[in-house]
């Protein structure tokens, strides 16, 4: 069974595990070392990664993007992709800013997600999708923006069957790699 957890420390052996076999959910161009650090950081500090799972405040440090362009946190609500067999399968986020439904231009959608190799085309992705629309949902948003790359056809299959509608092609800003892209959007005031 699957579904979407905010993680305890119970749960981290299994996300360990993953970073270990090569499955991350960081910042798209990790480095090898990086993830050992955060191997560490997370064995020797286990409440201070749980601590930012729900980050209203946005009290997450900023970031390295591909680029090295730092980037800042914005409110968010993050959960682990949990299946009774498989435990940790991936990752979910939701981003936005308080009062808007805008987004800082290091983010192009208000979800991301991923989900480990060993597991696709299961189902969850879609169904952690759905779960997180509800979270959505509850902090007020009116709609929310998800964006997959022009040749990620799963994702896609994903979005649309949580909803969502093709609103535009775009080439990503540099600081990703300019690859085409698709934006979808999600009414949620249904």
């Amino acid at each position: 069974m699957l579904t979407i957890i905010k993680p305890n420390v119970s749960h981290i052996p299994s996300y360990l595990e993953a970073l270990q076999r090569g499955f991350h959910d960081l910042p798209i161009g990790t480095r090898h070392i990086d993830i050992q650090k955060k191997i560490e950081e997370i064995k020797n500090t286990p409440d201070d990664f749980l601590n930012l799972f729900d980050d209203s405040d946005a009290r997450a440090l900023p970031y390295l993007l591909p680029d090295q362009t730092v980037a800042y946190a914005v409110p968010s609500k993050r959960r682990w992709i949990w299946h009774e067999h498989y435990k940790y399968c991936g990752s979910i986020s939701l981003r936005w800013q308080n009062n808007t439904t805008d987004l800082p231009p290091h983010l192009l959608g208000h979800i991301g997600y991923v989900v480990a190799p060993w597991v696709w085309n299961l189902g969850l992705a879609t169904n952690a999708l759905k779960e997180m629309l509800k979270l959505a949902k509850e902090i007020g948003l009116p709609f929310v923006q998800i964006v997959t790359n022009l040749d990620n056809l799963p994702s896609q299959r994903v979005v649309i069957k949580n909803g969502g509608i093709l609103i535009s092609q775009f080439t990503k800003p540099a600081m990703y790699g300019p690859k085409l892209a698709l934006r979808y959007q999600i009414n949620l005031d249904c």
